[in-house]
């Protein structure tokens, strides 16, 4: 059996990663049987010979047996050993049950997804893509530490692989360690120097860390070409309100709340732009919403 070499993942903010189904390749080997038996009438008229066969013949295959040459494929970091017909239950592909588990995460059942995901690994700890959606459910549930030993087991088993370096510096972010962070994301940055999700953790570790202009350079880099990046239109309003571009803030946090409708921070500043802005009434509609969000 032999593994082939494993390719890249995706992005944490659309909680996937490179997609590796195995491919099992069966091929049957043939079994000599030996030459034919002489048929019944013919067999009375043969005389037994005087001395045993120095060779025994060869036992008859045993209906249904099968010789199985199973060899693995993998275009991504992550694989799936199957078991021969022997081995009955089988459980389903490891596919199939990733695909159950972000439906899971999509109906809201996030503890049964994350049992989900404990099971594949417990059959296969080197499932990359398994490993970054359980960091990444983990971390969007406010558990940083337990998403951060998702995502350094998975880089021990693929420790270039750009996904899992942005998700692993971005939680570092979360969790105060920048200098760990900054080294992560510039790494993954080398290998990806286009990709909006890097960009966009790069400029939130900058926001964090108080570099607001550098931040705010960066954020704008990604929603220039992704409009749709909630979380880098949201950090850039907040960067702008820091470095007193009241404008250029809201515009930019107007459109976070539509990408982002539940984010009640982004809510909250922009009543803060618009009562510098006297418009009183914007201004306690957008802090209202907040404290529904927020529950304050």
């Amino acid at each position: 059996m032999s593994k082939r070499k494993r390719g890249r993942g995706k992005t944490k903010a659309e909680t996937g990663g490179t997609q590796g189904d195995l491919l099992a390749e069966v091929s049957d080997e043939s079994i000599d049987e030996g030459g034919s038996e002489p048929e019944a009438d013919e067999a009375e008229e043969l005389e037994e010979p005087e001395e045993p066969e120095t060779t025994p013949p060869e036992p008859e295959e045993e209906p249904g047996a099968e010789s199985h040459a199973v060899e693995e494929h993998s275009s991504s970091v992550r694989f799936e050993m199957v078991g021969g017909d022997a081995l009955e239950p089988s459980p389903p592909p490891a596919g199939e049950r990733l695909v159950r588990a972000k439906e899971l995460v999509e109906e809201g059942k996030m503890d049964e997804a994350v049992t989900l995901y404990r099971q594949i690994l417990a059959r296969n700890p080197a499932n990359v893509k398994a490993r970054n959606n359980l960091g990444v459910l983990l971390d969007g549930t406010g558990h940083h530490e337990l998403a951060l030993e998702q995502f350094e087991a998975a880089r021990r088993v693929d420790p270039e692989n750009v996904d899992i370096l942005n998700n692993l510096g971005a939680t570092l972010a979360v969790l105060a360690r920048y200098d760990e962070a900054d080294h992560l994301l510039r790494k993954a940055l080398r290998l990806a120097p286009e990709s909006p999700d890097v960009r966009a953790n790069l400029g939130i570790l900058y926001f964090r860390r108080g570099i607001y202009a550098q931040a705010e350079a960066e954020l704008r880099w990604v929603c220039e070409r992704n409009p749709s990046h909630g979380p880098a239109f949201f950090y850039r309003g907040e960067a702008l309100n820091r470095l007193g571009r009241v404008d250029e803030a809201m515009d930019a946090l107007e459109r976070a709340i539509v990408l982002q409708p539940t984010n009640g921070k982004a809510f909250y500043t922009l009543g803060i732009l618009y009562d510098r802005k006297h418009l009183s009434e914007e201004a306690a509609l957008m802090y209202r919403k907040a404290r529904e969000l927020m529950g304050t």
